[in-house]
């Protein structure tokens, strides 16, 4: 705390924006995995997805951390790189909406269903 009483934020908002970033590279990451199916046919007991599907699963999660992206950028360029909430002046509760949660949550959730179909359709 410094002598007028605010919380000095430090690297907290600096981390959180990273752990942000790094959930979405890490779901790009198995989006494309999940793309790029079998190494060689039959190398799986597992049955592949129609490539159209799998295309899908991928444009919708492009699309997800796209959003969810621009929303972190904006929302750090607007609390004056994470220190200050413009509504109240005080430091923010958190870097991303709650909404933010939810839609990631929601994309994991449909990346899941999409998997699961293309497994037991196939």
């Amino acid at each position: 705390m410094t002598d007028d009483g605010e919380r000095d934020p430090g690297l907290q908002p600096e981390r959180t924006l990273l752990s942000w970033y790094r959930t979405l590279l890490l779901v790009l990451v198995v989006g494309v995995l999940y793309v790029r199916g079998e190494l060689s046919p039959g190398d799986s007991p597992v049955p592949a997805a129609p490539p159209a599907l799998r295309m899908a699963a991928l444009t919708g999660l492009l699309l997800l951390c796209a959003v969810l992206s621009l929303h972190l950028w904006l929302r750090w360029r607007r609390t004056g790189r994470g220190t200050r909430d413009p509504a109240t002046g005080l430091p923010p509760l958190t870097l991303a909406r709650p909404w933010a949660m939810g839609v990631l949550s929601a994309g994991v959730l449909g990346l899941s269903a999409v998997l699961a179909a293309g497994a037991l359709l196939t």
